[in-house]
């Protein structure tokens, strides 16, 4: 599920060529099943970016990603690798929406709003001391 989300960040920043700050509200579906397994909202700026859902974090500055579960109270730090990425199919639409296809999964994007002013670097990166002694965090750079 986390390879997912890291999937839909990523498709996020692949929007980015044509708005290069932007935020949106995203819902990623199952195309087999039609179940919705993750929406939120999404930050993206340049090739930073920023995940947010009820259950999962992600923060990523371009090199490291943060990734913080709340349902395990653990937070995952990694190298930013996006080489898993193959074929995307995006779909512009009118209105601030797009609709992403990758595998067997569909990324719809809504709201999409531009920002004139950038977010601080700070906004795309999380401090792991922030976290309580009970977190678990695994450092996998």
């Amino acid at each position: 599920m986390k390879r997912l989300l890291f999937l839909t960040a990523l498709l996020l920043c692949t929007l980015a060529g044509a708005q290069q700050r932007f935020s949106c509200r995203f819902t990623m579906v199952d195309n087999a099943t039609g179940k919705t397994l993750a929406s939120g909202t999404g930050y993206v700026q340049d090739d930073c970016y920023r995940l947010e859902t009820d259950w999962l974090q992600v923060w990523c500055n371009g090199k490291d990603r943060w990734i913080f579960s709340s349902r395990s109270d653990e937070l995952v730090i990694e190298k930013n690798d996006v080489s898993f990425l193959q074929e995307i199919d995006i779909t512009r639409q009118a209105g601030g929406k797009a609709v992403v296809k990758y595998e067997n999964y569909t990324i719809t994007l809504t709201d999409i709003q531009e920002k004139a002013e950038p977010w601080s670097g700070t906004f795309f990166i999380i401090d792991p001391e922030l976290f309580g002694d009970d977190t678990i965090i695994t450092d996998l750079r």
